[in-house]
């Protein structure tokens, strides 16, 4: 049974490197108990500022087996998004790095989609 899992384990993290991913890491999915603290300090403080998505669903932020039911394993992935052409700022403005291409977060899923394809 652990060899199977080390085999799905490296059989993941080849194909995220293959996809261009920089890091991919597996982790055991559960309750994260000495994060719960922190991370209701950090909402209680308001450090998140105007990203009022990131107060929601704060138990499944902590426990991801209340968003996938059945969930034993976490993979987690770096991408470097940096486009390669800058886009020059207007006048005094600037423009943030990560809007310079497409929304990221499109990017990834459609990367994710085509690993799980494969």
């Amino acid at each position: 049974m652990l060899q199977n899992a080390e085999n799905y384990a490296n059989l993941i993290k080849t194909k995220a490197k293959k996809f261009g991913f920089q890091n991919c890491g597996i982790s055991r999915a559960g309750f994260l108990e000495e994060d719960a603290k922190p991370l209701e300090r950090y909402l209680q403080n308001n450090f998140h500022g105007e990203m009022s998505y990131m107060a929601n669903y704060f138990d499944k932020r902590l426990d991801p087996t209340l968003l996938v039911e059945g969930a034993k394993s976490v993979i987690s992935l770096s991408y470097n998004y940096f486009p390669e052409e800058k886009i020059a700022g207007i006048g005094d403005f600037k423009i943030s790095k990560y809007a310079y291409g497409q929304d990221y977060h499109e990017i990834i899923k459609e990367i994710l989609k085509e690993i799980v394809a494969e």
